[in-house]
């Protein structure tokens, strides 16, 4: 409790978070009282928090807030400007009523303060945030180390600090950062004791949100097991991990270690360490005992930390059931978000880019490059390759379609000569066409390579040539035709 006092009149916010913040309370006559109104407005409240030294009013309450007092009425039917130096000061102020027609009040003033550790598992772990001028903020870890974390975990009774930042923390804040360039000497009582920037001014963003572990926080794990809800139990505690004995683990503390970790019934005991294997360092817990209604093993009964009459051999196991729930984490649904936004942002960016690749396709298409693309295909089917297979295509189907009679093959040096010799395969309606007195091209010479092919019959009588490496002299003429390679 904190007040103003002076022979006549004192002033007091009570069962709040600070001497800024509470229900208001007035002493007169060697005894306090509550103030009562029932249109307490944040001009009063704001006269209240000037008189205390607590900057201004944030929130005008009435007592529900702060829970109902006890004590007698002094004051009621308040009315102020908002710019009075006292309570006091204020119109239509009352000592000394019982009336019953009214309701306490509270106020929440700009300076009330408050530290708390988020998101570690524990009220000695995880995120450092201040409350100040109405809204949860962080601290920065510019120029942050283990005598600033120190002054956190003193002031949280929660021991020492283990580590001043907790590594792997995932999850990041919203909102104000309140503290920058904090420099503790470890001594101090409250954190906004310590020097640093001003409040609110800073060059960081959440990333560089401080966390901090302190010797008092506690947590529970099973190892060795497979799986989550089965194993040695191990707790952290003094900033290490440590076995339980099982000398007295029964059946009711096991509940409550199943319980405490968000799994299913038990399922057995393990009393030594033959499944789950031995532990190492301290054995802090033996001797315990629960009712089995505690949260957390450490509610229950048991001898002073570290303190035992067992070793390693004796070390607890337990089983669980499975139980599907929600991660018992808020740092697990934070990551588990962020992942799944990261993930959607990636394909985001892919289906921009490919949206922009078709843009740009259609855009060089209207300007006319698809015009020119048919040009250049046009082009390719002309070259002399291209031609050349093409004809060769051509001369295929050719025979196909109109059952050429002669039939024309390859010797070894690749060049082509006829031959009445239809292939094997070839269809009874073709051999119906030839003629038994069909006469072939009587050949002269073959000199393909590089040489020339004379023949005395005329060219018209030929359906097909096909030579390789050289010149065609046909009948007695001096007619030269080139001499192709065979396609064949």
């Amino acid at each position: 409790m904190f007040c103003i006092i002076d022979e006549i009149w004192s002033l007091r916010l009570s069962n709040g978070g600070s001497r800024c913040d509470g229900r208001v309370e007035v002493y007169d006559n060697g005894r306090w009282g509550r103030v009562q109104d029932s249109a307490w407005n944040i001009n009063d409240s704001n006269v209240v928090c000037r008189e205390l030294g607590c900057g201004s009013a944030i929130f005008a309450y009435n007592s529900s807030r702060y829970g109902e007092s006890e004590l007698p009425v002094w004051v009621n039917h308040v009315h102020c400007e908002g710019n009075e130096s006292q309570l006091r000061n204020c119109s239509t102020f009352t000592l000394n009523q019982t009336s019953s027609d009214s309701i306490g009040v509270g106020v929440l003033c700009s300076d009330h303060l408050q530290l708390r550790l988020s998101g570690g598992g524990s009220t000695c772990a995880g995120r450092v945030e201040i409350y100040y001028n109405g809204s949860w903020g962080t601290v920065c870890d510019d120029s942050w180390d283990l005598d600033d974390a120190n002054v956190v975990c003193g002031q949280l009774g929660c021991g020492y600090a283990v580590e001043d930042k907790i590594p792997g923390f995932c999850g990041r804040s919203k909102g104000q950062i309140w503290l920058d360039e904090v420099r503790c000497s470890g001594n101090e009582s409250y954190l906004w004791n310590c020097p640093s920037a001003p409040w609110g001014r800073h060059d960081c963003s959440h990333k560089e949100d401080v966390t901090v572990k302190c010797s008092e926080h506690k947590e529970m794990r099973l190892v060795n097991g497979g799986r989550r809800c089965e194993g040695r139990v191990e707790v952290w505690y003094n900033g290490t991990w440590g076995t339980v004995c099982s000398e007295k683990l029964y059946r009711e503390e096991a509940e409550v270690i199943c319980k405490q970790l968000e799994c299913g019934p038990l399922a057995y005991i393990e009393y030594r360490a033959w499944i789950y294997g031995q532990g190492s360092g301290p054995i802090w817990i033996d001797e315990m005992k629960c009712s089995s209604h505690e949260s957390a093993l450490w509610q229950c009964q048991f001898d002073p930390w570290g303190k035992h009459n067992c070793d390693h051999r004796e070390d607890a196991g337990v089983s669980c059931k499975e139980l599907r729930k929600k991660p018992p984490s808020t740092a697990v649904v934070v990551c588990t978000t962020l992942g799944i936004l990261l993930i959607a942002e990636f394909v985001a960016l892919v289906i921009i880019a490919r949206r922009q690749s078709a843009r740009r396709d259609a855009e060089l298409r209207a300007r006319g490059f698809g015009f020119y693309e048919a040009i250049y295909e046009e082009i390719d089917d002309t070259l002399p390759g291209n031609k050349f297979s093409q004809m060769d295509d051509s001369i295929s189907g050719s025979i196909d379609s109109m059952n050429q009679i002669e039939y024309y093959t390859s010797d070894p040096l690749g060049c082509a000569h006829s031959t009445s010799e239809l292939p094997e395969g070839t269809s009874s309606s073709v051999r119906d066409l030839v003629p038994d007195d069909h006469d072939d091209p009587e050949s002269k010479a073959i000199d393909c390579p590089g040489g020339q092919f004379s023949t005395d019959g005329g060219a018209d009588d030929l359906l097909m040539l096909t030579v390789a490496g050289g010149d065609v002299d046909i009948g007695g003429e001096s007619s030269m035709i080139p001499c192709f390679q065979s396609l064949a």
